[in-house]
């Protein structure tokens, strides 16, 4: 391997961990989303369906930093094509819903998002982990 290329998988490395950490973060945002949206699912009311949104607008964050990370990665890695962009969007008529006509339906569409959104992010890690592995083991 050229000096070159160790240079190009080494900038690859440190993007893909970049990426990793965020998404992580990402997932940790989303777990305690998900937590306060099976609170508010079985016992909230206003008061955990407003944490509940603070939480979400938390993982809003860090789901567009991993997603920045994501492709700084794939820019150093042109041929990685099957992370799929992370997006969790409830909504701003599901947040008002969720909030002003606290009931379990609209919780349970809340939590579907949450879940949704966590599955991809569970997913984008795996891939990550998957290609930092393979880049590492050419290092």
């Amino acid at each position: 391997m050229t000096p070159d290329e160790r240079n190009e998988v080494s900038e690859a490395v440190a993007a893909g961990r970049r990426a990793l950490a965020s998404l992580e973060e990402a997932a940790d945002a989303l777990e305690s989303a998900s937590n306060w949206g099976a609170f508010d699912l079985f016992l909230g009311g206003a008061i955990s369906s407003l944490i509940k949104h603070a939480r979400l607008g938390g993982a809003r964050e860090a789901l567009e930093a991993a997603r920045d990370d994501l492709y700084d990665f794939t820019r150093e890695l042109r041929d990685v094509s099957d992370i799929e962009v992370l997006r969790m969007d409830v909504g701003a008529l599901a947040t008002a819903l969720d909030v002003l006509f606290d009931n379990p339906f609209v919780d349970l569409y809340v939590q579907k998002k949450i879940e949704d959104a966590r599955d991809n992010v569970a997913a984008a890690i795996r891939a990550t982990q998957t290609v930092l592995a393979r880049l590492e083991a050419v290092r």
